[in-house]
């Protein structure tokens, strides 16, 4: 992808020490941008990233002059702290707001650091971006966000509408904001798979909630891609979906996992069926039946605007298709590839 656009522009990403976050700051160093600015309120997780980047962290003086040779600032902060925001903000052109609190269980027994996080600091950075003149925010969701099942999905619906309905919380600013809706991105950190990973490596046995629970998965390269790809398209208020994102059986990736070890393993694992949980679904959806109208297909992209779209019905048909983690399931012997051709297993 050309990523031109981005020559001589100031990029923000937030919660850049994740697995997206990352992934997009190794994606933007070897662009043309002006400065690449990393905050997290994670201390240990930018000294891990500075040093796959290979900064010098012996002294301060040595480690100031490779964050400006390589054009890149760490952060330290959180975006509770709205003078924090106002201070990473300064001078930015591009936000790309990715911290959030999204682990579900965890979420769902802190609800109140979730409101503070994903809903609150949300806030503030919209706040300070408009305060200093940032031309594009972008914000990282989730397909949770749809028929909303559980604290993290409700709490990022809000944050989305929030940005959708910019006129009513901001006013007449001429910042542009949209928002980007992910799936499953395969092998991210704290997501099923590194779990099934570690759990079977230490020859213990996995558990699936149930058979039939499907998600919508997408590759980290595909969610980068996919975030430049909105960038460059934004007009403000619009949601981005990914099309190329593919439907798993949870229950196949856990038996092409166990199967992939038991050649290591001279334990075979059990896979463990239990029921469940709470806020817990069989099947994610990437939108509801009432955004349908409003979409139009771009750049391998959904795009959700505020007005509603000229559709045909193999369009329309189409989207319905798409629209829920029930259709072409990958087949295992697809999956075991997919995870091969990512470097998630070997």
């Amino acid at each position: 992808m050309n990523l031109n656009f981005l020559k001589n522009k100031t990029i923000l990403i937030t919660g850049g020490t994740g697995s997206i976050g990352s992934a997009l700051v190794y994606q933007l160093i070897k662009t043309k941008c002006k400065v690449i600015r990393v905050m997290s309120n994670d201390e240990n997780g930018l000294y891990e990233l500075s040093r796959k980047l290979n900064l010098s962290l012996l002294n301060f003086n040595n480690f100031y002059e490779d964050m400006s040779k390589n054009r890149i600032r760490f952060f330290l902060g959180d975006i509770r702290d709205i003078k924090r925001c106002d201070e990473v903000t300064k001078n930015v052109d591009i936000v790309i707001h990715a911290a959030a609190l999204k682990h579900v269980s965890i979420v769902e027994y802190n609800p109140r650091e979730a409101y503070q996080t994903n809903i609150l600091g949300t806030k503030n950075l919209i706040k300070s971006s408009i305060k200093n003149k940032v031309s594009k925010f972008l914000f990282i969701s989730t397909d949770k966000v749809v028929s909303p099942t559980n604290i993290m999905g409700k709490t990022k619906l809000r944050a989305e509408r929030i940005i959708s309905n910019k006129k009513k919380f901001f006013g007449n600013s001429k910042i542009k904001m949209s928002c980007i809706r992910f799936g499953n991105v395969l092998g991210s950190r704290g997501s099923v798979i590194p779990n099934f990973i570690y759990l079977l490596k230490d020859k213990k046995d996995i558990t699936v909630t149930d058979p039939k629970m499907a998600r919508f998965v997408m590759t980290l390269n595909d969610a980068v891609n996919s975030v430049f790809k909105s960038i460059s398209l934004m007009n403000g208020q619009e949601i981005f979906i990914s099309k190329s994102m593919k439907c798993f059986k949870i229950y196949d990736l856990a038996l092409v996992l166990r199967n992939y070890f038991i050649k290591t393993n001279k334990k075979k694992s059990k896979i463990i069926i239990s029921k469940k949980t709470l806020g817990e679904k069989y099947e994610e959806e990437l939108y509801t039946k009432k955004e349908i109208p409003f979409i139009q297909i771009k750049n391998n992209l959904f795009i959700i605007s505020n007005k509603k779209i000229a559709q045909n019905q193999k369009q329309i048909n189409l989207l319905n298709k798409y629209r829920v983690s029930n259709y072409n399931f990958v087949k295992k012997n697809e999956i075991l590839k997919l995870l091969k051709r990512n470097k998630i297993i070997h």
